[in-house]
């Protein structure tokens, strides 16, 4: 009888030394791990959470579309969508095995920045978004937009816009013509041109900006007026950006032409 209880007890305590064993050896690591591993969870999403709110408003610019003025830059922006998101470090589904488990929390926690990636992303999504701003001053401005700016150039000292009952060409407002016309006096222009106002005086004493609601009717007028190039009527130089066509005086130099072009698309397209 004493050997039968001396037997069962051996087998009790190897019993519990097999359960405390496991419980110490392996569930209280696993446990731990776990819990290691939701806190290692929480501490990489949270840092990934300014990156990825930067990605999902790009996408949301990017998904939206808008052209732009410079196309490139909604390729550039998508380019750094997509090589921001390869680099976040994701949160992995959690492996069965207390090693496997406690290598990825060692992974989680390797330290991490973002901030090459996210000046990257800023920079391209804030060129892409002023570029639409851009091309959206040059589509069928207004004439006090268009008077505005004429009136920021630094040879330009006059500046007058058409009315229905002013208008020397008849086109305002009409199907197929501009939407504003305004007229501008270049103090390089020399000698003087005779005129009651700059209206009268025309294209000649520096130069005129037409607005049209579409890009090809925009064309459609610069390719009327390219017909009359190298004629006796010389109409200047003529340049479409947007719906906006830039005109200048016949009466500058070919270098004065292309400068003051340059001069009052820039501040058509500046942002303020």
């Amino acid at each position: 009888m004493k050997k039968i209880v001396v037997v069962i007890s051996i087998m009790i305590f190897a019993i519990l030394g097999v359960g405390l064993g496991y419980y110490f050896l392996s569930y209280v690591p696993y446990k731990t791990a776990v819990s290691n591993f939701e806190k290692a969870s929480v501490s990489l999403k949270e840092k990934n959470k300014d990156i990825e709110d930067l990605v999902s408003e790009a996408e949301t610019v990017v998904e939206k579309g808008e052209e732009a003025l410079e196309s490139n830059t909604l390729d550039d922006l998508k380019n750094s969508v997509e090589k921001t998101q390869k680099s976040i470090r994701k949160v992995p589904e959690m492996e069965k095995k207390t090693k496997d488990i406690e290598n990825q929390i060692n992974e989680m926690n390797q330290p991490i920045s973002y901030e090459e990636n996210q000046n990257e992303l800023k920079n391209k999504l804030e060129k892409y978004k002023n570029s639409v701003t851009q091309l959206k001053q040059i589509t069928n401005p207004s004439s006090t937009f268009i008077e505005e700016r004429l009136k920021e150039v630094d040879t330009i000292t006059g500046v007058q816009s058409v009315t229905e009952s002013n208008d020397p060409n008849k086109h305002l407002n009409k199907q197929g013509g501009y939407t504003a016309s305004v007229y501008f006096v270049d103090n390089q222009v020399t000698p003087p041109v005779e005129g009651s106002d700059i209206i009268q005086k025309g294209n000649d004493a520096g130069g005129n900006i037409e607005v049209y609601k579409t890009k090809e009717e925009a064309e459609q007028r610069n390719k009327y007026i390219s017909t009359y190039d190298g004629t006796s009527l010389q109409p200047g130089s003529h340049y479409v950006y947007g719906t906006v066509l830039i005109r200048t005086s016949s009466r500058l130099t070919a270098s004065q032409q292309e400068e003051l072009t340059k001069k009052i698309y820039q501040k058509f397209i500046e942002i303020k």
